[in-house]
Protein backbone atom coordinates (compact mmCIF):
# COMPACT_ATOMS: atom_id res chain seq x y z
CA UNK A 1 0.00 0.00 0.00
CA UNK A 2 1.29 3.52 -0.57
CA UNK A 3 1.48 6.32 2.12
CA UNK A 4 -1.38 8.28 0.60
CA UNK A 5 -3.88 5.30 0.87
CA UNK A 6 -2.39 4.47 4.33
CA UNK A 7 -2.77 8.15 5.42
CA UNK A 8 -6.59 8.08 4.34
CA UNK A 9 -7.73 4.91 6.00
CA UNK A 10 -5.90 6.38 9.57
CA UNK A 11 -7.56 9.31 8.64
CA UNK A 12 -11.25 7.74 8.10
CA UNK A 13 -10.20 5.26 11.57
CA UNK A 14 -9.64 8.35 13.51
CA UNK A 15 -12.93 10.03 11.92
CA UNK A 16 -14.75 7.04 13.58
CA UNK A 17 -13.20 6.17 16.37
CA UNK A 18 -13.91 10.29 17.43
CA UNK A 19 -17.52 10.14 16.24
CA UNK A 20 -17.93 7.14 18.56
CA UNK A 21 -16.03 8.99 21.71
CA UNK A 22 -18.22 11.81 21.48
CA UNK A 23 -21.08 9.84 20.74
CA UNK A 24 -20.39 7.84 24.11
CA UNK A 25 -19.27 11.38 25.99
CA UNK A 26 -23.01 12.51 24.99
CA UNK A 27 -24.58 9.74 25.97
CA UNK A 28 -22.98 10.08 29.64
CA UNK A 29 -23.72 14.21 29.64
CA UNK A 30 -28.00 13.58 28.64
CA UNK A 31 -27.80 11.69 32.16
CA UNK A 32 -26.50 8.12 31.86
CA UNK A 33 -24.16 8.47 34.49
CA UNK A 34 -23.06 5.12 34.19
CA UNK A 35 -19.48 4.11 35.63
CA UNK A 36 -19.10 1.60 32.74
CA UNK A 37 -19.68 3.92 30.33
CA UNK A 38 -17.14 6.51 31.77
CA UNK A 39 -14.61 3.45 31.23
CA UNK A 40 -15.48 3.24 28.00
CA UNK A 41 -14.95 6.72 27.01
CA UNK A 42 -11.43 6.54 29.00
CA UNK A 43 -10.26 3.49 26.62
CA UNK A 44 -11.54 5.25 23.65
CA UNK A 45 -9.72 8.15 24.49
CA UNK A 46 -6.40 6.29 24.87
CA UNK A 47 -6.92 4.70 21.99
CA UNK A 48 -7.78 7.95 20.26
CA UNK A 49 -4.18 9.57 22.25
CA UNK A 50 -2.39 6.38 21.19
CA UNK A 51 -3.39 6.33 17.61
CA UNK A 52 -1.07 7.39 14.19
CA UNK A 53 -3.06 10.46 13.19
CA UNK A 54 -2.79 11.88 16.70
CA UNK A 55 1.29 11.35 17.55
CA UNK A 56 1.32 13.06 14.74
CA UNK A 57 -0.20 16.18 15.74
CA UNK A 58 0.26 17.91 19.34
CA UNK A 59 -2.41 20.02 19.44
CA UNK A 60 -4.59 16.44 19.48
CA UNK A 61 -2.35 14.87 21.60
CA UNK A 62 -2.77 17.91 24.14
CA UNK A 63 -6.68 18.18 23.98
CA UNK A 64 -7.01 14.14 23.76
CA UNK A 65 -4.80 14.01 26.91
CA UNK A 66 -6.66 16.62 28.78
CA UNK A 67 -9.91 14.53 28.07
CA UNK A 68 -8.44 11.36 29.08
CA UNK A 69 -7.62 12.96 32.05
CA UNK A 70 -10.92 14.36 32.87
CA UNK A 71 -12.51 11.32 32.12
CA UNK A 72 -10.36 9.29 34.15
CA UNK A 73 -11.14 11.46 37.19
CA UNK A 74 -14.60 11.50 36.18
CA UNK A 75 -14.67 7.54 36.49
CA UNK A 76 -12.71 7.24 39.56
CA UNK A 77 -15.70 9.88 41.35
CA UNK A 78 -17.95 7.12 39.62
CA UNK A 79 -16.37 4.17 41.28
CA UNK A 80 -16.31 5.88 44.85
CA UNK A 81 -19.84 6.99 44.93
CA UNK A 82 -21.02 3.51 43.72
CA UNK A 83 -18.91 2.32 47.04
CA UNK A 84 -19.99 5.04 49.34
CA UNK A 85 -23.56 3.76 48.09
CA UNK A 86 -23.27 0.07 48.39
CA UNK A 87 -21.51 0.61 52.18
CA UNK A 88 -24.24 3.11 53.63
CA UNK A 89 -26.71 0.22 52.06
CA UNK A 90 -25.03 -2.29 54.32
CA UNK A 91 -24.87 -0.58 57.21
CA UNK A 92 -29.15 1.03 56.97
Amino acid sequence: MNSNRINTMDKQDMSQLHAATCLLMTRFINGYHCPKLSHVIVQQLQKLLAHPVTQRNVESREMYSRLLEHWQNVSISLIEQKKFVRQSQIYH
